[in-house]
């Protein structure tokens, strides 16, 4: 049985071996601090009964007026143990997170995920996600790495007006020096 709870500032001292796992994401623990500080409710934790963390879901809700677009949510940041993978945690997680957003009247969520990693593109595609396009170079490393943009329109948006502009068409980012960590 897995229990879903918000996550609390002590779990950034037990997540250690969820982070560095090789299908994760590695961000600086500021990251982690911002988001528990501005968005509580959109960190979350997945545990085992006797309070193991498992997994977790780290986003956050915009308005989109600095972008000119809809109320929306991001996934920043999702991963479970390997020991627990394939068991629905990660889905369990992701629909907790579109339920939090369609409560706040949110059109859409989005998420960026590395090109090569292709259990995670099928996982979000069974949720509902779409291909929007592709971010070229948008990871760093030796090569860099392609991320996939994709959208899943929420509850709000019965015409999925979100997925309108829709290119599926590669694009670079401009660099924003703003910010430290748009997403």
């Amino acid at each position: 049985m897995t229990c879903l709870r918000e996550m609390h500032l002590e779990d950034l001292f037990k997540f250690n071996a969820l982070v560095f796992d090789p299908l994760t994401e590695v961000y600086r623990l500021g990251f982690f601090l911002r988001h528990l500080a501005q968005w509580p409710e959109l960190a979350v934790a997945a545990t085992t009964p006797d309070d193991h963390l498992i997994g977790f879901i780290f986003g956050k809700c915009l308005d989109g007026s600095r972008d000119d677009t809809q109320l929306h949510g991001h996934v920043c940041a999702l991963t479970v143990s390997s020991y627990y993978r394939r068991l629905g945690i990660a889905s369990l997680l992701m629909n907790y997170f579109a339920w939090i957003l369609d409560l706040r009247s949110a059109w859409y969520v989005d998420l960026y995920l590395r090109c090569s990693n292709a259990s995670a593109y099928n996982l979000y595609c069974s949720l509902g996600y779409e291909l929007r396009r592709i971010l070229l170079e948008y990871y760093p490393g030796d090569p860099e790495e392609d991320a996939y943009d994709m959208r899943k329109p929420l509850t709000i948006d019965v015409q999925k007006l979100s997925l309108a502009l829709a290119s599926r068409q590669p694009v670079r980012l401009p660099l924003d020096d703003d910010s430290e960590d748009d997403y």
